[in-house]
């Protein structure tokens, strides 16, 4: 059985991917080992709320998608020794020429790019298998404590805790100005963040795409004729501000941790041993081989303090008075 899970969660693009793969093979862990969004949506896609949003709460919760959902997290949960096997084979392929200019491929709109993108998916689905024959995961013969990671789930935290109502919460923050510049270069990957196909033509400037990429956020449909910066940070305002609400509603209730991806990346070490006393498990046998090198995982350019402004300077100079309250709040600077 599941017991007090650990849900990561963060804007997308905030390093949440990052954090959960180190997570994810710890050895105290288990984990699905990618994000959750089809076992959620099999009964909660937007469309069944009529594309209002990604959202959900508590009251979305239903006695068959409860079962569904607790069953399919039991099942495909492995320990952080399987996925640390797994992330071995990825890390080979990283280094692998071939294997590289098939994701720049599928980054690009070049011909046949779609299928390039799908490849690299569809190789780590094929090293899952092949470990998972080799290396044959026994069920959990006690209490499991499960790991997940999905963005929207900054939407959905009343409907988390809900399923799991003895959940503990790492909470992960990233300065809104880079993390609003590495949306925008999420936004224009083709392939790589598919997001929604929305019932709503996009008109964005700049954007030839049919799909709504990342968090389907509440009044998304307000700005399908927006610049793509203004999207990017209405997307990061939600979901961050939808976290300090429920943060500040449950405190004292609901166990949370809050990193920023900043001093994760200038000192993981010292991030992690938080993790670690957070989580109460052994920091040097669960975090120690990340501690003073960082995995790297679903990198788009090397990160850099300073790129925003090389990148989208001038579109984040024009939507940092919308991001500056909650920048505030979070305690960035500007």
């Amino acid at each position: 059985m599941i017991r007090s899970p650990v849900i990561v969660i963060g804007c997308p693009r905030s390093g949440t991917t990052l954090l959960f793969n180190i997570l994810s093979e710890a050895p105290a862990l288990w984990s699905i080992g990618y994000e959750s969004k089809a076992i959620i949506e099999r009964y909660h896609a937007p469309a069944v709320k009529g594309w209002d949003s990604g959202a959900l709460d508590a009251d979305d919760l239903t006695a068959e998608s409860r079962a569904f959902m607790l069953h399919e997290f039991q099942r495909q949960a492995a320990p952080g020794t399987f996925w640390r096997r797994v992330n071995r084979f990825r890390s080979g392929l990283r280094d692998n020429s071939f294997y590289r200019s098939i994701r720049r491929r599928g980054r690009s709109t070049a011909a046949g790019s779609s299928v390039s993108s799908a490849l690299p998916q569809a190789g780590l689905d094929t090293i899952r298998r092949a470990v998972a024959l080799r290396n044959r995961v026994a069920p959990p013969s006690g209490d499991i404590c499960l790991v997940e990671k999905t963005p929207e789930n900054c939407l959905r935290l009343p409907f988390f805790l809900a399923l799991f109502p003895d959940a503990r919460i790492i909470y992960l923050t990233r300065d809104g100005r880079s993390n609003v510049s590495s949306l925008m270069e999420g936004w224009l990957e083709p392939h790589t963040f598919p997001g929604y196909d929305v019932p709503a033509t996009l008109s964005i400037p700049g954007y030839s795409r049919p799909r709504w990429a990342f968090s389907l956020i509440p009044g998304w449909r307000d700005l399908t004729k927006s610049p793509l910066e203004e999207i990017c940070a209405w997307q990061w305002i939600r979901c961050n501000e939808a976290v300090l609400e429920h943060r500040e509603q449950t405190a004292g209730r609901v166990p949370y941790l809050t990193l920023r991806y900043e001093d994760l990346i200038a000192d993981p070490r010292s991030a992690l041993q938080d993790v670690a006393t957070f989580l109460a498990v052994d920091f040097t046998a669960n975090f120690g081989r990340y501690a003073d090198k960082l995995p790297e995982i679903n990198i788009v350019s090397a990160p850099d303090a300073q790129k925003w402004r090389r990148k989208h300077g001038v579109e984040i100079e024009r939507i940092q008075p919308l991001i500056e309250p909650t920048m505030a709040r979070l305690g960035y600077g500007t």
